[in-house]
């Protein structure tokens, strides 16, 4: 039975070679690790500690993926702000400009002077 536990976790961590990012082959290994001490300290036996193995190598790996979903959103370069209203107002030599961004939702107003 020790034989199933240790081919589990070699199972598991094995799969954590195909984990597509940085963060899912890490999550993988330490879920199944981590799983395999849950299900030792419960002393569920040899079959328990493999499903702890397993269950542990999904659930890190998830996280992992969800993590690694987060880091390339964030590195995505965000659109250009779009103008859909802008007004002058002319006083002397100088105007002001206002415009709505509606990516942002802002108004800006801006004083040009010649």
């Amino acid at each position: 039975m020790k034989k199933l536990a240790v081919v589990a976790v070699l199972a598991a961590l094995t799969l954590a070679g195909c984990a597509s990012g940085p963060n899912q082959a890490v999550g993988t290994g330490v879920g199944a690790v981590g799983g395999y001490a849950v299900g030792r300290a419960l002393g569920a036996g040899p079959a328990g500690s493999a499903a702890g193995a397993v269950l542990g190598s999904v659930i890190g790996s998830s996280v992992g993926q969800s993590m690694d979903q987060q880091q390339q959103q964030q590195t995505q370069p965000r659109p250009q702000p779009e103008v859909i209203y802008r007004e002058r107002v002319i006083v002397r030599d100088c105007y002001w400009v206002r415009e709505y961004d509606r990516y942002y939702g802002v108004m800006r107003e801006r004083r040009i002077c010649r």
